[in-house]
């Protein structure tokens, strides 16, 4: 598997699913959208997905597991980021059938996740165990999070 893990098998079932929306809004009205929500997501998503990508592509160079920074919170925050605020805000600024994007999207990262962790699993063993073991894999335990915020600890 190469850096890319699952991107490819995803994007292709999501942009079927777009194409077919596409198909479905020139036979049937459906206009319902929120731009400026979206853009707002969007935008979020994006600076959140270059922090997290920056970080994973050094220790991939570098053939380690990422296990800090965003990969700390989730094991997957990229698919994460993408699946909770980039489809999202997409789909809330196009509107109509797009808006059914983010389930497409997470129906397929669901199917091909497994054969993504089990590559991790063959390729750093003990430590991804460990590490899969304590940190969830796509929703942050949000106490925790508030915990690694904390500089102290709260009376």
């Amino acid at each position: 598997m190469n850096f890319l893990g699952i991107v490819p098998k995803v994007a292709k079932v999501s942009f079927l699913y777009i194409a077919f929306s596409a198909l479905l809004e020139r036979l049937f009205t459906f206009d319902f959208s929120f731009p400026r929500i979206g853009g707002i997501l969007v935008f979020v998503g994006i600076v959140l997905w270059a922090i997290c990508y920056f970080q994973v592509s050094k220790a991939y160079k570098a053939g380690k597991l990422l296990k800090s920074g965003c990969y700390s919170v989730v094991r997957h925050p990229i698919y994460t980021i993408w699946g909770v605020l980039i489809l999202p805000g997409f789909s809330l600024v196009i509107g109509g059938f797009m808006l059914g994007l983010p389930v497409v999207y997470w129906i397929s990262i669901l199917y091909y996740i497994e054969e993504e962790e089990r590559f991790l699993h063959v390729r750093f063993g003990k430590e991804w165990e460990e590490y899969a073991s304590r940190v969830p894999r796509f929703i942050p335990n949000l106490f925790e999070v508030i915990k690694k915020l904390d500089p102290g600890e709260r009376k």
